[in-house]
């Protein structure tokens, strides 16, 4: 029986604490609580937030009792929506774009919405209250903890527990998501460093570069780009790459492009 059942006396509030187990004891193969059901399945929101919720252990008579959940830890919520790593589960709350992403089976972020993780938190709560025993009193479980108001509580602590900043999604970062900015900048290191080479003489010309790097955009089924966004992204990547700027005076009036740089024949698929 778990720690958080021991009764010294009725009506005992318990937090939930680890079984502490000895060569003779076993752990019960099904939890008997909702404080153990959460736990086991989320093992590192409670080392870090603590107990799920706080349970009032009431002796029935000389051999039964009734567990009740009277208050939840908002914050233990709020770190298991963000997933478990053992299951490859990861959501972050994006907050230069106030968005959610959740980890995809193919490695890449994907949209979501505070509705979607609502409805994921109440059917964690109706999975939990399905396996738990009959000495364990349901309301709250099906009623209270799964209302409106708990929801959108949760939901918005959730804000700050699973905050990602704009190095989430940076075009060095490991994370990578179907749309964004970013994914623009990843292309254009990828252009930089791969199609473009130092050669003293030879000319860059801008729309050259744009129609190559448009090219590479479709190739990857990625959005079209503006040509000033091309060069937002494109032209500090250049310079800081080959030292030069781009100029307006190359080859004749009104012709764009960068001096010393030219681009090789061969292309990156």
């Amino acid at each position: 029986m778990g720690t958080e059942l021991a009764l010294t006396r009725p009506g005992n509030l318990r937090l939930f604490e680890p079984n502490k187990f000895s060569q003779f004891d076993h752990q019960p193969s099904q939890p008997q609580t909702p404080n153990q059901w959460f736990v086991q399945r989320y093992p590192d929101a409670y080392e870090i937030h603590g107990s799920p919720f706080l349970e009032l252990v009431e002796l029935m008579d000389s051999f039964t009792h009734q567990v009740l959940s009277i208050s939840l830890n908002h914050d233990f919520f709020a770190a298991v929506l963000g997933g478990r790593k053992d299951l490859g589960q990861h959501v972050v709350y994006f907050e230069p774009e106030l968005a959610w992403y959740f980890l995809d089976s193919d490695g890449l972020y994907k949209s979501t919405t505070a509705e979607k993780l609502a409805n994921l938190y109440r059917a964690l709560m109706m999975a939990c209250l399905k396996d738990m025993p009959a000495n364990v009193h349901k309301l709250n479980l099906f009623h209270e903890w799964r209302s409106d108001r708990v929801c959108k509580t949760i939901i918005q602590r959730t804000k700050s527990i699973l905050a990602a900043d704009h190095t989430f999604f940076s075009a060095t970062s490991p994370h990578q998501r179907i749309r964004g900015i970013e994914l623009f900048e990843r292309v254009a290191r990828k252009f930089v460093d791969e199609l473009l080479t130092h050669e003293p003489g030879q000319i860059l010309r801008l729309a050259d570069a744009y129609g190559v790097f448009r090219e590479l955009l479709r190739a990857r089924e990625l959005p079209d780009i503006k040509r000033s966004d091309f060069k937002a992204v494109v032209g500090p990547l250049i310079t800081s790459q080959f030292n030069v700027a781009l100029r307006n005076d190359l080859a004749g009036a009104g012709v764009r492009g960068w001096k010393n740089v030219r681009l090789v024949q061969s292309r990156p698929g």
